[in-house]
């Protein structure tokens, strides 16, 4: 798989997840990626972690995650 193919894949997950209600509730960093831990509240309650490789999909998480903060603060 392309470098760009790894790119799309894990951003495409991470869409889906968001789109389905998930929200992110923690990550952790390993010299092997990212792992990304969300969690769904709307739906039964259930968590899906995910390890992140690709530099770009590491970014574009880290900009989905203040986005959500920053709704959460907005809120109170």
């Amino acid at each position: 798989m392309s470098n760009d193919d790894v790119f799309l894949t894990e951003k495409l997950k991470i869409d889906k997840l968001i789109k389905g209600g998930y929200i992110i509730i923690s990550t952790h960093g390993t010299l092997d990626g990212d792992i990304v831990e969300f969690e769904n509240k709307v739906k039964n309650p259930k968590r899906e972690t995910m390890l992140l490789t690709h530099p770009d999909s590491r970014k574009y998480f880290t900009t989905l995650y203040i986005q959500q903060q920053q709704k959460r603060e907005a809120a109170f």
